[in-house]
Parts: C-alpha cells; sequence; structure tokens
C-alpha cells in the first residue's frame, strides 16, 4: 500500500510543478483588444503615436485641426498685413502627417504663392511650422510660423534673384 501512496504523490507533486510551469509561461497579450490607427504601435496596451498623430488610439491627425480659412483682421503690429487671406489644407501624404499646403490669396483672390509647410512641436496648444523654399516669379520665399486651429501667423522672407530681401508679416490671422 506504502508504494501506491508514494507513486501517488509522487505523480501529484509532478502534475503541480508542470501546471505551475505552465500557468507561469503564459503571458496576458495586453494589446490584444487595442486599435491603433495612423500607423501607431501598440506596446504595453497603450498606443504610441507617430510625429503629427495624438489621441488614445492615435486617431487624431494634428494638420485637420488646421484646416481652413484664415483672415488678417486689422491688429495691434503695424507691420502686419491684414488684407490677405490664407488657406491651410492637409496633403495626401500618408508618410508624413506634417505636411501641409497654404494658399496666400491676396486681396483680389489670386492665388499669390502656394506654399508646402511641415509641423513642428505639436501639441495641444498648436504647432509651429517650416516653410519649405519655394521659387514664384523670380521671387524665393521661406519662413516660420505658427497655427492653433484658431490663429495662424506666417512670417516670410521673400528674396529676388540679385538678393534683396522683403520680410511679410501675416500676425494673428483668425480663423473663419
Amino acid at each position: 500500500m506504502k508504494p501506491i501512496k508514494q507513486i501517488a504523490l509522487g505523480v501529484l507533486l509532478t502534475l503541480s510543478i508542470f501546471s505551475a510551469v505552465i500557468y507561469s509561461s503564459c503571458s496576458k497579450n495586453e494589446c490584444g483588444a487595442v486599435t491603433c490607427l495612423n500607423k501607431g504601435v501598440c506596446v504595453g496596451g497603450i498606443c504610441k503615436c507617430t510625429t503629427g498623430i495624438y489621441g488614445a488610439n492615435c486617431e487624431l491627425i494634428y494638420s485637420k485641426r488646421y484646416e481652413g480659412v484664415y483672415k488678417g483682421l486689422p491688429p495691434d503690429d503695424a507691420l502686419s498685413d491684414t488684407t490677405n487671406t490664407l488657406l491651410f489644407s492637409t496633403t495626401s501624404d500618408t508618410t508624413n502627417y506634417n505636411l501641409m499646403d497654404v494658399l496666400w490669396i491676396d486681396t483680389t483672390g489670386n492665388v499669390a504663392v502656394n506654399l508646402s509647410i511641415e509641423l513642428t512641436n505639436n501639441s495641444s496648444a498648436g504647432s509651429n511650422f517650416n516653410v519649405s523654399p519655394v521659387t514664384v516669379d523670380n521671387y524665393r520665399y521661406t519662413g516660420t510660423g505658427s497655427v492653433d486651429g484658431t490663429t495662424a501667423s506666417l512670417r516670410l522672407t521673400k528674396t529676388d534673384t540679385l538678393g534683396g530681401s522683403t520680410n511679410l508679416y501675416f500676425n494673428s490671422y483668425i480663423r473663419f
């Protein structure tokens, strides 16, 4: 009878150890129910978003917050042009969500310059941007600015072929 008790005890111990090893080797899939959008990646159950994207599931794109028409209103800044319009639009580029186009529309309603910009320092307070250099009618345009979905500001440097330059200011344009 003793050998049967010893065999039963041995089998019980073996099964207990085997079960403990199997149970401890299983890990919970923390990302199983998490869906990250716009090329976001789940890490430890939380979506890590690529640059230009935010939200719990990377569902929001900063550039889409800024789309729209911004118009100049008479500001306290005497240097600012208040007669033009800036039209911000997203691009179809899904490899870089920070790219946007800005049309500078003059007082006659014509497009003066089509600017390509790249958003930087994205946050809930807004984004800064850099203007990609563009040449129109023998003038080269470069610049920087900021946008937050309510207002936009742009500082352009217009340089002619001889090297002379003029700064153009579009300060505190209001979104309509």
